[in-house]
C-alpha cells in the first residue's frame, strides 16, 4: 500500500511514520554507564597532514586496454598518484590507518567573470570531478590495501588559479606492547 501525504498526516502514529524521534529530552541526552569490563584502548591515535600541490584529480574508469594504450587521462592520473606518494611521509605506508580526510581545492575557470570568481572563492565545489573518485585516487596512491580504513571524507572547494592543491589528513593508531593487549 502506498500512502498519500494526506493519509500519512492523518495517521495516529504520524511521528513514528515520519521518522521523528519521540524520546524525551532526558532519555536522548542520557550518558551510558561504562562497565568495569570495558577494555582500555589498545592504541593511541595520531594524525599526519600533508599537502599535494597541483590540480586534484579523480580516479578515471580504467580498462585492460589502458595497460598498453596510454590514454592522456590515465597518464595524468598516474602523475597525480606519484605526486601524492612524494608528498606523503614514509610513516603513512607502515601505519595502522583508520581514517582519511581529503580536501581538494579546484581552480575556477578563467572564462568566469571576476564578480563570479569572487562570489565562488572558498565555497563548496559541486561539479566534476566526483568527490568519491578524488578520495579513491588518494587512497589508491597511498595504500596497497585500503580495506582497513573505517572512516573517509572528501570535500571539494573552489580556489583561485595557481592555488590548486589537495590537503590530506590521515589518522592512525600506533600499537602499544602486543603482550599487554592480550592480557
Amino acid at each position: 500500500m502506498s500512502w498519500t501525504q494526506e493519509q500519512l498526516l492523518k495517521h495516529r502514529k504520524v511521528k513514528s511514520l515520519l521518522g521523528v524521534n519521540t524520546k524525551s529530552q532526558d532519555q536522548a541526552t542520557e550518558i551510558p554507564k561504562v562497565s568495569e569490563k570495558t577494555p582500555a584502548p589498545v592504541s593511541a591515535p595520531f594524525e599526519i597532514t600533508f599537502m599535494v600541490v597541483g590540480d586534484p584529480m579523480g580516479k578515471p574508469r580504467m580498462t585492460q586496454r589502458d595497460v598498453w594504450k596510454k590514454r592522456p587521462v590515465v597518464l595524468r592520473y598516474h602523475d597525480y598518484c606519484d605526486r601524492i606518494k612524494e608528498a606523503a611521509p614514509n610513516i603513512v605506508l607502515t601505519a595502522d590507518v583508520y581514517a582519511v580526510e581529503v580536501m581538494a581545492f579546484i581552480a575556477m575557470p578563467k572564462s568566469w567573470s571576476k564578480k563570479k570568481q569572487v562570489h565562488h572563492w572558498g565555497k563548496m565545489h559541486r561539479t566534476k570531478p566526483d568527490w568519491d573518485n578524488i578520495g579513491k585516487a588518494v587512497c589508491d596512491a597511498l595504500f596497497k590495501d585500503d580495506s582497513g580504513i573505517a572512516d573517509g571524507r572528501t570535500m571539494k572547494f573552489w580556489c583561485a588559479e595557481g592555488e590548486q592543491r589537495t590537503e590530506v589528513k590521515i589518522s592512525f593508531h600506533t600499537h602499544q606492547n602486543e603482550k599487554s593487549v592480550l592480557k
